[in-house]
């Protein structure tokens, strides 16, 4: 099993990327002219990067050995919603449900186009609204696994 501490740094190191990224977002104001500026459009796309990337190490790398330290049980042979459940089980996340919509959310940005402006502010107003409660459930994941 990998160690699930090596891959919660690499989390780590995404969500203070993203927090560092949201704080100058909401220095500037999120408004469908300031996408008119180059320096903002690049901060925006490294945002959009890292919650990419946050969102998918915790999912896809983080929870499935967090169910295996909990569990005791190879995340192999369940579904990922089983490992979502167990998650929401032992209270690491709200609940699997909401997994899921920070996934739609991730999955989003993958598709929105770079002229359906619209579509990426409101994207990423959501999505700078999640980043504390991704934290929080960073900080539970740390107490876990007593990091």
């Amino acid at each position: 099993m990998k160690d699930p501490k090596k891959v919660l740094k690499e989390v780590k190191t995404h969500l203070e990327m993203v927090k560092y990224e949201k704080e100058r977002i909401e220095e500037r104001g999120l408004n469908p002219d300031i996408l008119e500026e180059k320096d903002f459009l690049i901060l925006l796309d490294a945002f959009i990067f890292r919650f990419i990337k946050l969102q998918s190490s915790i999912g896809e790398k983080l929870f499935p050995l967090l169910y295996e330290f909990l569990t005791g049980r190879d995340y192999t042979e369940v579904t990922f919603i089983d490992i979502l459940n167990a998650l929401e089980k032992y209270k690491i996340i709200p609940s699997a449900e909401y997994w899921r919509k920070l996934r739609k959310l991730r999955n989003e940005f993958v598709h929105i186009y770079p002229w359906e402006t619209d579509l990426k502010l409101e994207a990423v107003k959501r999505a700078l609204e999640e980043v504390p409660k991704i934290e929080a459930i960073v900080k539970k994941i740390e107490e876990v696994l007593n990091v």
